[in-house]
């Protein structure tokens, strides 16, 4: 959406503590070390500065404003970095906000849920294959801890082998909102179902070119990608078996 602004305020205690205008004094003090200057460059009075500082510095868990005795011009005020790092989380979400506004604008992106939301229109990867779903079961095999992850369109659960360490700091647990991520080149198709596999799911050709084919379900709108090593055995609307090694998914959440 055209002239669309998002103003980012932040309190604490009930109280304002940051807003753009504070962020605009912050930034001019960082760039002329100077809370006269500074004032002037935001178009403040000198002392609207002193008591937007003052306020902020009273609600601050850690100072703001340190003096700077060295220097070529005699010293001044310098930002703590604190302050660096609130400039910088300031940054970081009012992109944040600006990305979740334009989400407004794809109907494709569901809102009830954080993680894709976040993924489908902030993350970039190279894998041609991702999917959200949420954790059904896990269990402990051979020292690999196996996840099953329910998915909307699938009839059966994707297992992923992670390690137990990876399931501990991803925090897993039933219900949990996870992202998969599968590389075209692990996709793996055959003619017929393989005895024994594990991930394997009957699909069609729907399209196909000399590296990859997308393989599409009779009854859900997911698809997968697949890279093609003999493009020339395989044709559009054929039936054929997709099948992945569950050590070949990368599993992604939030906290």
């Amino acid at each position: 959406m055209k002239n669309t602004e998002i103003l980012l305020t932040i309190k604490l205690q009930q109280m304002l503590f940051i807003d753009p205008k504070r962020v605009r004094l912050l930034k001019e003090i960082e760039q002329c070390g100077s809370i006269n200057q500074a004032a002037k460059n935001a178009k403040v009075s000198y002392k609207s500065a002193w008591d937007h500082l003052e306020a902020m510095n009273k609600l601050s868990p850690s100072p703001l404003l340190e003096r700077n005795t060295g220097g070529k011009n005699g010293g001044g005020t310098v930002l703590t970095n604190y302050a660096k790092r609130l400039l910088q989380l300031y940054d970081l979400l009012e992109k944040t906000q600006d990305h979740a506004f334009n989400i407004l604008q794809n109907e494709t992106i569901p809102l009830d849920s954080l993680l894709a939301a976040t993924a489908r229109f902030s993350l970039q990867t190279s894998a041609r294959n991702q999917f959200f779903g949420k954790v059904a079961y896990q269990r402990m095999v051979n020292s690999r801890c196996i996840v099953d992850v329910n998915i909307e369109g699938l009839k059966a659960p994707l297992q992923v082998s992670i390690t137990p360490k990876s399931a501990s700091r991803l925090k897993l647990m039933t219900e949990k909102e996870v992202m998969l991520m599968i590389k075209a080149p692990w996709v793996k198709i055959t003619p017929q179902p393989l005895e024994g596999q594990t991930n394997q799911f009957p699909v069609n050709i729907k399209s196909i070119n000399e590296e990859e084919a997308i393989l599409g379900f009779k009854e859900s709108n997911i698809e997968f990608c697949a890279s093609l090593t003999s493009p020339n055995q395989w044709q559009i609307t054929q039936q054929v078996w997709l099948h992945i090694d569950p050590e070949q998914i990368i599993l992604a959440t939030l906290e």
